[in-house]
């Protein structure tokens, strides 16, 4: 039976090309010594304890002490909830480091009056979450539709709750809006007029504080989402307040 699929989907995983030999040919042995696995595996005899120590290292193994060594699997089940345990902690990890490293250049970032353009609508809900996620006071927010909300921005809006933040629904005539949003102590709805209505190619809009926006719209139904947004910015200070003074939104 050709294990070489089976390797190497092992060593995508994170093993070593030998660990990932050494660890196969034991699965297809059921257990057995270093001369056993090394001519099962293609593994040079003396690399197979080095490597069988590093397999037993991370949990994939157990060696019998015995003369010669004795070497056994264990079970797949355990194995597979250690690699995914071991890839838990290695992206959790790079993510970290990763905000961490966003965190020292956000400062900078935030001196500039930049406006941004994002496609594709998981990107948009994501960086519509993170502004609401930094309101201090209000969120201002309507959207194509309110019928069945993005878990990760009703998350977002929940937690406004929880700091005293008013969250204002924007809903146009004949609009549905998902009781999900009107569970939140925090959120009102705010209808707005005929006139004031988004255009046809509108799909959202979101004003956080006084100071930051976001704006997306899509040319025609099978297009992907586009947004422009600003944060902290004194172009997003003055659109907001543009957009504010035209809503009936009261505090």
């Amino acid at each position: 039976m050709d294990n070489s699929e089976a390797i190497d989907a092992l060593i995508e995983l994170g093993l070593s090309t030998y660990e990932a030999r050494v660890f196969t040919a034991l699965i297809e042995l059921g257990e057995g010594t270093a001369r056993e696995v090394a001519k099962t595996s293609d593994v040079p005899r003396s690399q197979v304890y080095t490597t069988a120590k590093e397999l037993q290292s991370r949990g994939f193994i157990s060696v019998q002490q015995a003369n010669p060594q004795v070497f056994q699997p264990i079970s797949l089940s355990e194995v597979e909830s250690q690699l995914s345990r071991e890839f838990a902690s290695k992206r959790d990890t790079a993510f970290d480091r990763l905000k961490t490293l966003e965190r020292q250049t956000a400062p900078a970032a935030e001196q500039n009056e930049d406006v941004w353009t994002i496609t594709g609508t998981p990107a948009i809900i994501g960086r519509a979450s993170q502004l609401i996620d930094e309101a201090e006071t209000r969120v201002i927010y309507g959207a194509k539709s309110l019928e069945q909300p993005d878990a990760e921005l009703l998350s977002t809006v929940r937690s406004c709750c929880s700091r005293d933040v008013s969250v204002h629904l924007l809903q146009d005539s004949d609009q549905e809006i998902s009781d999900q949003w009107r569970e939140n102590e925090c959120v009102s709805v705010v209808s707005i007029p005929p006139q004031q209505a988004k255009g046809d190619h509108a799909v959202r809009l979101l004003l956080v504080d006084s100071d930051s926006f976001l704006l997306s719209v899509r040319s025609n139904r099978t297009a992907p989402e586009i947004a422009i947004w600003s944060a902290n910015t004194t172009f997003a200070e003055a659109f907001s307040q543009l957009l504010t003074s035209s809503l009936p939104v009261t505090e």
